[in-house]
Order: C-alpha cells, then sequence, then structure tokens
C-alpha cells in the first residue's frame, strides 16, 4: 500500500505536534484522523478503518502503551502502530513486543516520519528485498543445535518484523548488524541485515528488526511467520 492511499491516525496531547503531523501527512495524499488522547483515539478505531497509529507514548487520560495494549485485547487485527516520544526511560522490548513496528524520537524531521510510515506500509516480502549499502556497524555469527530446540528454550523467536536471540556478544541498541544464524539439525540458516533495537546485558539477549533477508533464507522464514502469525514485531524471547 502506498502513503496516498492510506489512513492514519495520529494522536498526541500537543495539539501543535497535532497539527504539524497531520499537516506533513495530509501533503502526501494521506487520510487523516486524529485524537488528543488514547481513549479518543479508540472511539476513532472502533469506527473508523486505520492503517497507520502514530502517537504519542505520554498522554493524559489514556496513554499510548495502554492504548496498544486495549487494541491488542480486541478481536481485530490493530493497524500499523508507530511510536513517537521525547522521553528516553522507556522498555524498548516491551514496546516492540507489544506489537510496535517503530520507535521516534521528538524532535521529528517529515522525510522520516513520511520513510517510516512508508516501510510500515510495506508487505515483508517487498521491505526485506534491498540490502543496505552501507557495512553494518557489528556481526552476530550464532549456531544453534535446532530450530525448534532453540525456540522452545527462549534462545531464537521470529516476531513479524524481527527476531529475539541469545547473544554473548556485547551488542549496542539503535546499531546496524549482519546476522548469521545455522540451525544445525534442520539446516536452515538466517542471513539478515538489521538494526539492535534492544538489549538485555544480563539476560544476554538481544532484539534485531530485519532490514535485509538473503534470499535464500526469505521463504522459510515468511513461511514461518505467516504460519504463526505473531503479534510481536520483534519479540522478547
Amino acid at each position: 500500500m502506498r502513503p496516498d492511499q492510506a489512513s492514519i491516525l495520529v494522536v498526541d496531547d500537543e495539539l501543535e505536534l497535532l497539527e504539524i503531523f497531520s499537516a506533513w501527512l495530509g501533503r502526501s495524499g494521506c487520510r487523516i484522523f486524529t485524537a488528543p488522547n488514547g481513549a479518543e483515539a479508540l472511539k476513532v478505531l472502533r469506527t473508523q478503518k486505520v492503517d497507520v497509529l502514530l502517537s504519542d507514548i505520554r498522554m493524559p487520560v489514556m496513554d499510548g502503551v495502554t492504548l496498544v495494549r486495549t487494541l491488542n485485547q480486541m478481536e481485530t487485527p490493530p493497524p500499523k502502530i508507530i511510536f513517537v516520544t521525547g522521553y528516553g526511560n522507556i522498555s524498548r522490548r516491551e514496546i516492540f513486543a507489544m506489537g510496535v513496528e517503530a520507535l521516534l524520537e521528538k524532535p521529528l524531521s517529515r522525510p522520516i516520519l513520511l520513510h517510516t510510515i512508508d516501510r510500515c506500509l510495506m508487505d515483508c516480502e517487498d521491505k526485506w528485498l534491498t540490502p543496505s549499502p552501507e557495512p553494518a556497524a557489528q556481526r552476530a555469527t550464532l549456531e544453534f543445535e535446532g530450530l525448534e530446540q532453540a525456540t522452545a528454550s527462549s534462545a531464537f523467536t521470529l516476531g513479524r518484523g524481527g527476531c529475539c536471540v541469545a547473544c554473548q556478544l556485547p551488542l549496542k541498541e539503535a546499531v546496524s548488524i549482519d546476522l548469521s544464524i545455522r540451525f544445525a539439525h534442520e539446516g536452515l540458516s538466517l542471513e539478515a541485515q538489521g538494526t539492535v533495537v534492544w538489549v538485555d546485558a544480563e539476560q544476554k539477549k538481544a532484539g534485531i528488526a530485519f532490514d535485509f533477508l538473503q534470499p535464500q533464507c526469505r521463504p522459510w522464514i515468511l513461511a514461518r511467520i505467516n504460519s504463526q502469525n505473531p503479534r510481536s514485531f520483534v519479540p522478547q524471547c
């Protein structure tokens, strides 16, 4: 889906930002809805088809996290979700596990916002086709006895947009990564470029959002995601 075909709900208690984001998106041809808090956003979501939810996190009446948790309890699939925040003390691990696809920090530029929405609206089959021209800042090469064994032990879990993996390496958040994983029993491999979206140094686990998948591993990964239909974008493991 192209952005000019999408309906977007913008939720923010700062009316100035609400107007700015709405103007930015309106110039791209999007259909725009607005709400000043999560409670008002729910009213819109119950009556209108919304493709992307662009929400602040800290708001009165109902904050963004409570809004997303409420959506996840509803029978209808939630829209693609982007959080915008001016605060750094939030659990990135929890946010991506809830199904949020992107976390943007204020102040925010229009090109970054439009690029993020464009990525959210793309199908995974199209989103992971193009490798980055820039070399990754870090690399992890891992091997597990088997895919099912690693999944059962929470050493590896797939979400809609990435994976959680047990890793002894000191990975850095918000930094690009080349990820190579071999599952010996099944003879499968995962070769990806991505971004480390969270790190738990104590548990030695990391959440990685995929940016590109090598063609040889794309079929089994997409098939597994489609069969499991995970709600998490990047799971907690």
